[in-house]
């Protein structure tokens, strides 16, 4: 894959990550222009990697949606991930999956650490949520280092 694309998915993903941590929010254009991105920037291969990348985002969109009817995940978290398994061939979705759990369980730790010693005020977001698209942004960024090194 290209530096450019790479570019292009980092630096989406670090503004959804900016977004969140202001606001609990990442606004539907962000993981549309990541998606919209992935078929301009990362798909110009034959049937194969369509196939590939299909099933990574199949895999990714079931997990996913069965986790935020769950509420394990927002929306934008959910739409975030699906948009960003455009990207990746299949075989690459376990690392990035990895890197996003990691990266999400070293972020629920810091969070609680935060809050217990300096607690977000009555009725903020911040007292029962946890901005996502930080760790989603973290796993992005790892999965595209590891795409660049092989390159």
């Amino acid at each position: 894959m290209q530096l450019l694309g790479l570019g292009y998915f980092c630096a989406l993903l670090a503004i959804a990550a900016a977004s969140d941590l202001r606001r609990y929010l990442i606004p539907n254009w962000m993981p549309a222009a990541l998606a919209a991105g992935a078929l301009v920037l990362a798909f110009p291969m034959g049937g194969d990697e369509w196939v590939s990348r299909g099933l990574a985002f199949l895999i990714t969109a079931v997990v996913t949606i069965g986790l935020w009817l769950v509420r394990g995940l927002g929306g934008g978290d959910t739409k975030l991930l699906m948009a960003a398994s455009l990207w990746m061939p299949l075989a690459t979705l376990p690392a990035f999956a990895m890197a996003v759990a990691v990266a999400g369980g070293v972020q629920a730790i810091v969070t609680l650490i935060l809050r217990r010693v300096r607690p977000p005020p009555e009725g903020h977001p911040g007292r029962r949520r946890m901005p996502y698209a930080v760790s989603i942004a973290v796993g992005g960024f790892v999965w595209a280092l590891l795409m660049w090194r092989d390159a």
